[in-house]
């Protein structure tokens, strides 16, 4: 990463409720460089956990240039990108399956579509494709793929079916603007999909400033989901249902394992491998029962055209 630019921060008040008065909750490293910590806060008003202070807009970029964020890889050499990758696949269809439970088909957009293979999955299946992703390295890889990419969203001329976010609110700064222009741009029966970390998980209590979802200074929010509810009743939605990422609680475990022995491998492939599979498979299992205890949650929202 370039050490030669300048990191501004900030400290932004709360984003559900609006509040600026806060109480430290955890320190905890940037999973790629465990030399920077960073602190998160918890609001003194409604309990949002955030990272503050924070890159700014501007300089926030600077921590997603590692070459080990999958997100932003085609390929990856790395043990966890070679699972990231096959996840990816059947968590793709996964999810093309649960929103064509709601709606057959129509124009998607995909907020932060990364290197594009969901928007791929969905156009495969007959839908009409619209992505937006700011990072150009993973941009150039989905327009590879021959997907409509738009640079901002004053560039669509029409409404869309679906809005998709996949862990991305949780990177955005001015996530509550976002939600209210997603509010304009949806069809009035259309369907908005925020996937994101659960902070009141059993891993994130197991392992604490280990865990991986917490991925400082890149999450800005972590959401419960009574924080979600309120802030998307503020921005004009409603939650129509809940649904779990079923691998989620894996890939978060075993990462969480290796943040938690140092990248040591022994200790990993020994201790740290037991722990992350008996903690994913108490998670999966609690998961069944009650979505809220889930490692990552699918919110299905629908708008509400009285705002």
């Amino acid at each position: 990463m370039n050490e030669l630019l300048p990191i501004e921060m900030e400290q932004p008040v709360c984003l559900v409720c609006g509040a600026d008065s806060r109480k430290p909750f955890l320190t905890v490293a940037d999973r790629f460089d465990l030399s920077q910590t960073f602190q998160l806060v918890q609001c003194q008003q409604c309990g949002l956990v955030y990272l503050c202070p924070r890159p700014t807009e501007k300089s926030i970029a600077h921590y997603y240039q590692d070459p080990g964020y999958q997100p932003h890889q085609l390929k990856t050499l790395s043990l966890s990108g070679k699972i990231y990758e096959a996840v990816r696949v059947i968590n793709n269809r996964y999810k093309r399956r649960l929103i064509e439970k709601y709606i057959g088909e129509g124009r998607i957009l995909d907020y932060g579509c990364g290197t594009g293979e969901f928007l791929l999955e969905m156009k495969k299946s007959g839908w009409e494709t619209y992505g937006f992703e700011p990072a150009p390295r993973a941009a150039q890889i989905a327009s590879n793929y021959g997907l409509d990419l738009i640079e901002k969203l004053d560039n669509l001329t029409y409404t869309v079916s679906v809005i998709t976010l996949w862990h991305v609110l949780e990177h955005v700064h001015r996530a509550r603007h976002l939600l209210k222009q997603f509010h304009d741009i949806l069809d009035p029966n259309g369907l908005l999909c925020l996937a994101l970390p659960n902070r009141t998980c059993l891993d994130a209590k197991i392992f604490k400033q280990n865990w991986v979802a917490y991925d400082a200074p890149r999450h800005l929010y972590h959401f419960s989901p009574a924080d979600i509810e309120k802030l998307l009743s503020d921005c004009g939605f409603t939650i129509a249902s809940m649904k779990s990422l079923p691998f989620d609680p894996w890939f978060n475990a075993f990462l969480s394992a290796g943040l938690e022995t140092g990248r040591n491998r022994m200790r990993l492939f020994t201790f740290g491998l037991l722990k992350s599979v008996i903690v994913a498979s108490m998670v999966s299992l609690l998961s069944i029962c009650d979505t809220h205890v889930s490692s990552s949650i699918i919110y299905f929202a629908r708008k509400e055209n009285t705002r």
